[in-house]
């Protein structure tokens, strides 16, 4: 049966503008006449064309996030499968849809977005892994289009974010260390160019100036080989690690182990297997599923209010086993 508007009028014995409002902005229809037309579209089990609505209200409910990596990076890489969850989770709750994607190395990052911005496919994105001086940001602030980043910088202060105390967390990895008696450390830092590596060493460095130890920085990927490489090459020239990621830490202990070396080692993140590895993992906990979610309350509050909201979130070191050994 073919089901239109007129046809829902008819049955409800309202005008075909009544049932529009009722669908696009039903504040507007008195409770009556709402619950009225309502039940007709429910009997008929008409669903509105949401693109045809979307053209009306310019919004179409959907939020975009292209991670800037591979989807192998992606699937193996546990933070993102915990934020995505909730921020997706969160979105629906409020009443959107994430669409996500993942940007292969061969691509423009600013043609992905162009084309959901040129086509209009959503309402707004979520920027993961913010950099120092971002294209992306430039992009999207240009066009006045709404985001919220996962991360700050000290260039875009104006802009909606959701953070961890990157540096809070890096100040009191450092200073356990040193209470743990290293006085050389190896730290293993994400990518230079990414704000987050940039808050960490800059906690790093203020609990080394207050501890009086020596810490080497060397940049890997947040990855486990990363780690596993780094800490190989630099053997013998440390007696402590922080690495800024799990993953990254757990490479550092499979490299200490393989060489039959025992220090102390610190991750950050606090992902689900970083308390089953062996030997369990010390690590600064962030709570990665509330930064998707305030993500999603953030961008959300954009797009409806207007509102620029920016939300540090706190984080908290855990000591398991890896610091407890080589000292």
């Amino acid at each position: 049966m073919n089901i239109n508007i007129s046809k829902i009028a008819k049955m409800a014995k309202v005008s075909t503008a009544t049932v529009s409002r009722v669908i696009n902005n039903p504040e507007k229809v008195s409770a009556k006449t709402r619950e009225r037309v309502e039940s007709v579209i429910s009997k008929l089990g008409y669903v509105p064309n949401q693109q045809a609505r979307s053209l009306r209200s310019q919004q179409t409910k959907m939020i975009a996030i292209i991670v800037p990596h591979s989807a192998d990076y992606l699937f193996t890489y546990p933070y993102f499968s915990i934020f995505l969850r909730e921020t997706s989770l969160e979105l629906s709750h409020l009443g959107y849809h994430l669409i996500l994607t993942t940007d292969e190395p061969h691509n423009s990052v600013i043609d992905t977005y162009r084309v959901f911005t040129d086509k209009r496919l959503v309402d707004g994105f979520v920027v993961l892994d913010l950099k120092n001086e971002d294209e992306r940001v430039d992009f999207l602030k240009l066009r006045n289009i709404p985001f919220v980043a996962v991360g700050r910088n000290e260039r875009d202060k104006d802009i909606s974010f959701v953070d961890t105390d990157n540096e809070g967390g890096a100040y009191i990895a450092g200073k356990y260390l040193a209470r743990k008696g290293c006085s050389q450390v190896l730290f293993i830092n994400g990518p230079a160019d990414q704000s987050v590596s940039l808050w960490r060493e800059r906690g790093f460095q203020k609990a080394a100036q207050e501890m009086n130890f020596t810490f080497h920085v060397r940049n890997g990927d947040f990855v486990e080989k990363s780690g596993f490489e780094i800490t190989k090459k630099h053997l013998g020239q440390f007696d402590g690690i922080f690495a800024a990621s799990d993953l990254m830490a757990i490479g550092a202990l499979k490299a200490l182990k393989e060489a039959g070396v025992s220090l102390p080692v610190v991750g950050f993140d606090d992902i689900p297997i970083s308390s089953d590895v062996s030997p369990s993992l010390t690590t600064v906990h962030q709570p990665i599923d509330e930064v998707g979610r305030r993500a999603a309350i953030n961008l959300v509050r954009l797009i409806s209010e207007d509102h620029t909201e920016t939300t540090i979130l706190p984080v908290e070191l855990i000591v398991r086993e890896s610091s407890e050994v080589g000292k």
